[in-house]
């Protein structure tokens, strides 16, 4: 069965506390409909951040739930989370079960209220589900939670959480009223591959117009998919909400129509049980290079016809001239003008009192990659604020204004610590400073700028 857990019992105010002795509660993140989730970090020479969902352990299902978290720890796909860790744990006198997976930046469901997704970046989403859910499909497994919520970035890739992955076929506590995401055969119990299909196609329809599509629960009628919706995606939708399971389309024909000509995307069957990650890696470095291919090849154009007249330009000029006719007296030249000597310049001298600015020695741009830049429309725009030692290296790093992106605000930060600067000197000594560092991140990629603030 799938484990329904009572989350009231998890608190925020349970950070500061460590899980099984070994993960600390860091951060609250809220509740989903299973667990209460934390922030964690993983010990070691880098320590590395983790999320951390808590459950509480009830007998008659606690053994079957941690027997299907080890189950989905032993999944390897690149759009699928890792899990790191699963056990028992107690607080408060309260027993709990623990999961342990990859710390995700963003998800699809803080995009969403903002804006609607393009045509380019849904295609850059369904891509990586499909692939997913076609290595899980492959296993006879189903993933069981496809929503907004559960479409993660982590570290510049699109994933999805395991924590809900069952055998199809199993049977999984009903919910007391179906919901938009949920599939009309959950009503009976039973976890279904078709089921994925549905969430999908919700979720679909909700990135392109932030809105899931109207669906009257009650009835056996499919969900009015709007009629405003682009091609191919309008046909997506309405064959992945079919109220019959029997009448959804398969992966291979979403893809078919996702990409109407065979591509690096399409496997060549429904359902490859070593292809998919591989194919995923592939697809995707196949996504990424195209531009920059032909960026290259036209930097390498030019070159060679710089090249070419700077050659012709050289030859020119070391040509011997041909002497001039006996008729024509060549006009006298002017004597080349003689080097005056030249005045040593005054080497700089510190200033006696007063300070002095400082400079920038090293400026880090932020690592972003090409997908996520796609994904801009307009600017993001973050403000990080450092504290600068009297060497010149940053001590301290914080958000002036974080700007709606976790994932760009993380980027920011993380390459505002590895700047270096010349410091200030006030009488001729070295001190201390603090800079603010304006990035701006658009489509063309990531720009930045600072200002000293003091001294």
């Amino acid at each position: 069965m799938m484990l329904v857990m009572n989350t009231a019992v998890t608190r925020n105010d349970w950070v500061g506390r460590v899980i099984d002795g070994r993960f600390p509660l860091l951060e609250w993140l809220g509740n989903t409909e299973q667990a209460g989730v934390f922030r964690t970090e993983l010990k070691g020479p880098q320590p590395q951040r983790a999320v951390i969902r808590l459950v509480a352990s009830e007998p008659q299902y606690a053994e079957t739930q941690l027997s299907q978290w080890k189950q989905a720890a032993a999944l390897s796909h690149p759009h699928l989370m890792r899990v790191f860790e699963t056990g028992r744990a107690e607080v408060g006198g309260i027993g709990l079960l623990y999961l342990v997976t990859e710390f995700a930046e963003e998800s699809l469901a803080q995009v969403i209220p903002q804006r609607p997704l393009s045509a380019s970046e849904a295609r850059e989403m369904l891509d990586p589900v499909l692939d997913a859910l076609s290595y899980l499909h492959g296993q006879g497994l189903a993933h069981g939670g496809i929503k907004p919520s559960n479409v993660m970035v982590v570290s510049d890739k699109l994933k999805l959480p395991v924590d809900t992955v069952r055998r199809a076929g199993s049977i999984r506590v009903s919910p007391a009223q179906l919901r938009i995401h949920d599939a009309p055969e959950l009503r009976s119990g039973t976890i279904a591959m078709t089921s994925d299909i549905w969430s999908m196609g919700v979720t679909l329809v909700e990135a392109l117009t932030q809105h899931p599509p109207a669906w009257d629960t009650s009835t056996h009628a499919d969900p009015a998919v709007p009629v405003e919706l682009a091609e191919p995606f309008r046909a997506i939708a309405r064959g992945s909400l079919r109220y019959d399971a029997a009448r959804r389309m398969s992966l291979r024909e979403i893809r078919s129509l996702l990409h109407p000509s065979p591509s690096l995307h399409e496997p060549a069957n429904e359902i490859d049980l070593l292809a998919p990650p591989d194919l995923a890696a592939s697809s995707q470095a196949y996504d990424e290079k195209p531009a920059a291919r032909g960026r290259i090849a036209a930097i390498v154009g030019a070159v060679v016809v710089v090249l070419a007249i700077v050659v012709f330009a050289l030859t020119r000029s070391h040509a011997p001239s041909s002497a001039p006719p006996a008729a024509h007296t060549a006009a006298p030249q002017a004597a080349p003008p003689q080097p005056s000597p030249s005045v040593p310049a005054a080497p700089a001298q510190p200033p006696k009192s007063g300070v002095s600015k400082g400079e920038i020695a090293e400026r880090v741009m932020p690592d972003v990659s090409a997908g996520a830049n796609r994904t801009i429309r307009g600017k993001v725009d973050v403000n990080v604020r450092v504290e600068v030692d009297a060497s010149g290296a940053v001590e301290n790093a914080r958000f002036e204004s974080h700007g709606p992106s976790r994932y760009f605000a993380t980027r920011a930060l993380e390459a505002a610590r590895k700047w270096s600067f010349k410091p200030p000197e006030r009488d001729g000594k070295a001190v201390p400073s603090a800079w603010l560092l304006r990035f701006q991140f658009r489509r063309s990629g990531p720009e930045a700028s600072a200002s000293q603030v003091s001294p």
